[in-house]
């Protein structure tokens, strides 16, 4: 005969009591809980908060042309902005929206609007428009997003 430890014992008696199908039906039934939930609270904490820098780079920038830091409605016909910006590109954003592109600081960003959450796929644009006031250029960059 072996003697087990008190610790083993209550082990060995509460694995006794263990069912496991009610355990596997909790499990699902709480897996279930959270996807229902997740889209309703996904949806009502972006329309009730401010995106993040790092959240706006979930979506894709096209350009939508640029004017002078000195004449904002004289848009330039040779834009120097970069066409489109994807979420695969390598641009970060610091918390001061300062935004980085490959390492070399690009410019400063600004959010207008967000894009919209449920966006229509018939439609090229999301509704987001952002700026990046490029500095050094002496220029602005407008995008919107698709």
């Amino acid at each position: 005969m072996i003697n087990y430890s008190f610790i083993e014992n209550k082990l060995l008696n509460n694995m006794d009591k263990l069912n496991i199908p009610k355990l596997k039906q909790r499990l699902f039934f709480l897996f279930l809980a959270v996807l229902i939930l997740y889209l309703p609270i996904k949806c009502t904490k972006y329309h009730l908060f401010d995106l993040s820098y790092q959240e706006v780079l979930e979506f894709s920038w096209r350009t939508d042309g640029c004017s002078r830091l000195s004449n904002k409605t004289e848009y330039i016909m040779e834009c120097p902005c970069l066409g489109f910006i994807n979420p695969d590109d390598r641009i970060t954003i610091t918390d001061d929206g300062d935004l980085y592109f490959q390492n070399k600081l690009f410019g400063k960003l600004i959010l207008k609007e967000k894009p919209s959450f449920f966006h229509d796929s018939s439609e090229i644009l999301s509704g987001g428009f952002m700026e990046i006031i490029r500095s050094d250029l002496g220029i602005i960059c407008y995008y919107d997003s698709i």
